[in-house]
């Protein structure tokens, strides 16, 4: 059986490669589509695009951002420099500031370095292929990592699911038992109160029976019971095939609520009312649970 995956997770790894310390970050959140974020040094830039494909191999759905560092490196990799342009727009600026506070205090070193691309690194452009290498297997090896943590998530979210989704069954099956004694309950009280208000003797009590046995008819809710049942069914199979399934199983919750709101506008039994209630409330938690399935 195919895991269910949460949206969520998380993976984190490094490793060295000659005198390069290479540190990636892998997260994973909840997202409508598959979006795909990178955050590489400027030396890896190249590698965008392949990084990207590689989580779609392992990713449906969900937020993900990569995040990845290099230290330890050698100078050819990477050489301090200071950019004139910018430091000279940080002073002007923090000129303004002192003046608009009132502040008579001189502008000192250290206050420029609170700005990061005061000093920023010069890298080289060419990454050797074993280099390139280095860094692939790095990121599929966090994209496993990251799919082991959303796979045991995957599996506390489908212990839950089939939870409710017994619990909705037993709601079905108690609104299909008063849903049989509603077309006659409705029946006697509309032709009780009819006869309360016109002489017995003066009815016509056939037309009077096809009347109320019309009305009665519309309180029956046993086509919403059968499609309940249909998309419970289908939803566990869902589940059974695995992800990706969140939108199929969102679709799904869309229609088990629209079968209940319809039962709930044709009951007139206070027993059935409060199961429909019940009913809805379990199919809200499971759109709940859902929004986290990949």
């Amino acid at each position: 059986m195919t895991p269910i995956f949460s949206m969520t997770g998380f993976a984190t790894g490094r490793i060295q490669h000659n005198s390069v310390e290479i540190a990636c970050e892998i997260r994973s959140l909840n997202a409508r589509y598959l979006e795909i974020f990178t955050r590489l040094p400027q030396v890896l830039r190249e590698l965008e695009d392949p990084i990207k494909e590689r989580v779609r191999r392992y990713v449906h759905r969900g937020k993900i951002s990569v995040s990845m560092n290099l230290s330890s490196v050698t100078p050819v990799l990477q050489n301090l420099s200071v950019d004139p342009g910018t430091i000279q727009t940080y002073t002007h600026l923090l000129d303004q500031i002192r003046k608009i506070a009132g502040i008579q205090e001189p502008l000192r070193l250290e206050h420029l370095l609170f700005f990061k691309d005061v000093i920023s690194f010069e890298e080289e452009a060419e990454v050797d292929e074993e280099f390139k290498q280095v860094i692939f297997r790095l990121v599929e090896n966090l994209l496993e990592q990251l799919n082991g943590v959303r796979a045991k998530e995957g599996k506390n979210l489908h212990r839950d699911l089939e939870k409710r989704l017994e619990a909705m069954a037993r709601l079905v099956g108690e609104i299909r038992r008063y849903a049989r004694e509603n077309p006659t309950i409705e029946f006697q009280r509309l032709y009780q109160r009819l006869l309360s208000l016109i002489e017995e003797q003066k009815v016509d009590r056939d037309r009077l029976e096809q009347e109320v046995a019309i009305i009665s008819d519309r309180v029956d809710v046993t086509e919403e019971l059968v499609r309940l049942d249909s998309h419970m069914k289908l939803f566990r199979q869902y589940l059974e095939k695995g992800s990706p399934i969140g939108k199929k199983l969102n679709f799904l919750l869309q229609e088990m609520h629209r079968e209940a709101n319809t039962i709930a506008s044709k009951q007139t039994m206070i027993e059935i009312s409060h199961r429909v209630v019940a009913l809805k409330d379990e199919i809200e938690r499971l759109r709940e649970q859902v929004q986290n399935i990949e």
